[in-house]
C-alpha cells in the first residue's frame, strides 16, 4: 500500500431519486392520465427515493487524475448517528481545498473518511 498526496476538490450532499414517465399516449388515452403531471403524450406516473450520497472528490498529484467516494454510510457509521445534520455537513464541507493522505494499493485507491470530521 503506498501513500500519496491529494487535495479534496469537491464535496456534495445529493438525494438520488429516480422518475418513471409514460411516453407516446395517444390523444384518445391521454384522459386517463390528467391527474399526472406531464402533457402532449408524456407523463410522469411515479417515482422512488433511492438514498442519499455524500461525494467526495480527490485530485491525487502523483496519478493525475480525480476520483470520487461515497462516504454518506461510512460517515453515519463512524458518527453513530442515522443522519448527517446541517451542522455535520458544514463541518465536512470546511474540509474542501486541503491535502490530504490517499492510500493506493494496486487498483484501488482510499483514504480515511475520520479526517473530515475533525
Amino acid at each position: 500500500m503506498e501513500r500519496m498526496k491529494g487535495r479534496i476538490v469537491n464535496i456534495e450532499k445529493h438525494q438520488n431519486r429516480a422518475v418513471y414517465i409514460k411516453q407516446g399516449i395517444s390523444g384518445l388515452n391521454q384522459h386517463k392520465y390528467e391527474n399526472y403531471p406531464g402533457g402532449n403524450g408524456t407523463y410522469v406516473t411515479g417515482g422512488e427515493y433511492l438514498g442519499t450520497s455524500l461525494n467526495v472528490k480527490i485530485y491525487v498529484f502523483d496519478l493525475e487524475k480525480s476520483f470520487i467516494f461515497d462516504v454518506y454510510e461510512d460517515i453515519k457509521l463512524i458518527t453513530g448517528k442515522s443522519r448527517i445534520s446541517a451542522n455535520l455537513l458544514e463541518i465536512i464541507e470546511s474540509h474542501q481545498g486541503e491535502k490530504i493522505d490517499v492510500f493506493v494499493d494496486d487498483n484501488k485507491v482510499s483514504f480515511d473518511p475520520r479526517i473530515l470530521l475533525q
